[in-house]
Formats: C-alpha cells, structure tokens, sequence
C-alpha cells in the first residue's frame, strides 16, 4: 500500500530534529560498548536533585495520580505567576499562565495559537531546530533573519525592520540561546521592543535557559520591557534549569484573552500536565538557590575548559557562550561540511556533535559541555587529533 496517499501531506515537509538523531546514535553506540563522548546530549546531565524528587514522591504517596484541571494545578500557576512577578519582573498571576506537557509543547502553542494560515513568522538563525517545523505544521510562513556573526549572531532593530512586511505576525526570540549560547542586554531588547511598536507584531520569548547564564549577565525578560507584556508570550520550563527533561513540565504566560483561547487546544489534545510532576515543580520553585549556584559554577567551569580547549584545535573557532551548556564553533576553515565533519568525527574518534544545518546555517557545529570533566577533556583530546589529520 502506498502510504503516501494517506498520510497528511504536512508530513513530508516537515523534518526530524537533527538533534534528536545524532544524540541517538551516540546513545546506540554507547550501548553497543564503544567509548562514545556524547557532546551532542541537549540535557544536564545531573540527576533531578533530591528535594524535587521528595516533593513528587509524597504527591505520589498522597494519591496525586489523576488529571488535573488542563491549563495545570492552581496552586503551581500561583507559584509559576510569584516567580515572574518577583524574578522576571512580567507583571502577571494564575489566569496568565499554563502548564503544559513541556516547554516545547507550550512554544507549539503559542505559535499554533497565534498563527493562520500564511502568517509570516520571523526567525532569526540560528535557530533552535524545532521552530521552523512548528511554523509549518500551523501553516504559517518562515521567514528566517541571519543574524550576523560579527554581532555574535545577535539581531538588530535594522535587521528586524528589513524583514517586517504587512503579514508578519510573530517574531521568536530565544535566548540564551541554543545554538550559540548568546543572549541579549535590556539596552538590545529594547531597541527590538521600539523596532516593532508601529507593526502588529507579537513575540514569542523562550527564555528556557534563562538560569544558566555565566559571569555577572542579568537576565531580563522580554515581557518585562515597558508595553511589552501585552503582546509577548514567554515560555519556560524546568527542563533545563532543574535537570527535570523526563519530567515533562513547562508553562507560557501571555495576555489573558490568548491565554484563554489557547488553553481549548490543551483540552483537546493533552488534557493536562502530568500530576505528580506538577508537584515536583512547585516543590522546584520553593527551595532552589543552592541549585542554581551549583548549576552555574558547574556549567560555567565547563564552559571555560571546553572553550580554552578547542580553541587550541586547529582550524576550529569557538564562540565564548554567555549561557546554556553549547558551545557554537566555526569549522568551514577545515574544509569540510558541517555534516561530514560531524559524521566523521564520530566514526573516526567516537566523538558526537551536531551539525549546523538543522540550526538553518552551514560551516558551524554545536559542541554540548554537559558530560564531567573527564569526557570534556578526553573529546578535546579527541577533537584535536581529528582536525589535525585532515
């Protein structure tokens, strides 16, 4: 039977998370008992800490086991609306807020909410892998802006006014950002805020990492900007910054309208959030300071060795990240593409990166520091070798 006449023709122009694919292989290779250095890993690699983990084993012993209301538990919306209020300065409260089954189900819904069919969606490259395919399964238009790489792959308001035509509809910022780790001061979001004002333009700000960003750099949300909130929608999760990827919890906040409507897609589609993990994060978001100064002098002594390192390989230049755990490194001097160096540096020297295409640019690769001193040392080594026998 040819499925071709069956299945949704959506499908075919949508592609797998390229991410996805190599972080796989890597895992498969592992399995199979080769000495594989996984910097391809889009997750800490510390296990959930154990003051979450309490918090979701007494809601499972409490019999926290049945749905809850779609947009989540009213008491962790509360919590969710207190830590943006007080830490992201987004003026907001529990009816601004759902809980969705991951911070990348909550983007989805925010752009499936937001976009119709022909709505230009600007997205500056590079990009997170997974945007461009969920413009495309809400019918809307891609339009992707290259940020420059001597601005450190950072828009600018004259680069945004270039691409803003009548029929855009939503711009997605990300940042920190994955791939290039770089993230944005109050003085460059403003100047994005005021570049947009006279258009009817909203913003999608993922802000996912925002609890791993390095040195003094404050983090400073989009929605927080002066008129701004009623027309941003910031999603967030606890994937990254709590260690909690399985956990499945992310939330969105917007305007209170859109909130509303969007939240009959959740109805329809997940129902809800998981319980239990819903418990687990409102235990996240009451007793964590311990863990984000752990996260961030771990994550940022990594960043120092693996960036110290590779830039003593040869032909490979590193961007110097702010935040996440990626480091986003030029190899187009190697003469190789981003695909065939990735492809070879894993079945020569058992080392996983990821290629840049996916992030809708070439000549790069995405090199993750989340794995021990230890790997990151031996994947340099490893790195080092590679580039010197080409």
């Amino acid at each position: 039977m040819d499925y071709k006449n069956v299945l949704n023709e959506k499908l075919f122009s949508i592609n797998r998370s390229p991410t996805l694919q190599f972080t796989s292989l890597a895992k498969q290779l592992k399995a199979e008992g080769k000495d594989v250095i996984n910097f391809s890993a889009g997750e800490p690699d510390f296990d959930t800490p154990q003051f979450i983990k309490s918090a979701a084993k007494k809601a499972l012993d409490n019999g926290i086991t049945k749905y809850t209301p779609s947009t989540g538990f009213f008491e962790l919306k509360e919590a969710i609306a207190k830590k943006l209020s007080i830490e992201n300065r987004i003026s907001c409260s529990a009816e601004n807020i759902i809980v969705t089954a991951g911070a990348k189900f909550a983007v989805f819904l925010a752009i499936l909410s937001l976009v119709n069919d022909g709505d230009e969606v600007i997205i500056p490259s590079p990009y997170w892998v997974s945007y461009p395919e969920m413009v495309k399964i809400a019918r809307g238009k891609i339009r992707v802006l290259p940020a420059k790489k001597e601005n450190n792959f950072k828009i600018t308001s004259q680069d945004l006014k270039s691409v803003i035509t009548n029929k855009s509809k939503l711009l997605i910022l990300n940042y920190p950002a994955n791939p290039t780790g770089i993230t944005y001061t109050k003085d460059e979001l403003e100047m994005i805020w005021r570049a947009i004002q006279g258009f009817d333009l909203f913003v999608l700000s993922d802000e996912i990492y925002e609890k791993i960003i390095f040195e003094d750099i404050e983090h400073v949300s989009f929605a927080s900007l002066d008129g701004a909130g009623q027309r941003t929608i910031t999603v967030n999760g606890f994937s990254k910054s709590y260690s909690m990827t399985g956990w499945r919890i992310g939330f969105m906040a917007g305007p209170r309208e859109i909130i509303q409507e969007a939240s009959k897609i959740v109805d329809n589609t997940t129902s809800c959030p998981n319980s239990f993990a819903q418990k687990a994060a409102i235990g996240a978001l009451k007793n964590n300071k311990d863990w984000f100064k752990f996260i961030k002098s771990t994550f940022q002594e990594r960043r120092d060795l693996i960036y110290n390192g590779i830039r003593g390989c040869k032909n490979i230049f590193p961007l110097k990240t702010q935040g996440t755990f990626y480091l986003f490194c030029d190899i187009s001097r190697t003469n190789l593409s981003s695909v065939d160096f990735a492809s070879r540096l894993l079945n020569e020297q058992l080392v996983s990166v990821i290629p840049s295409p996916g992030f809708g640019i070439e000549g790069y690769v995405r090199i993750s520091f989340s794995t021990s001193r230890e790997n990151i040392e031996k994947g340099i080594a490893r790195i080092k070798k590679f580039v010197s026998n080409i």
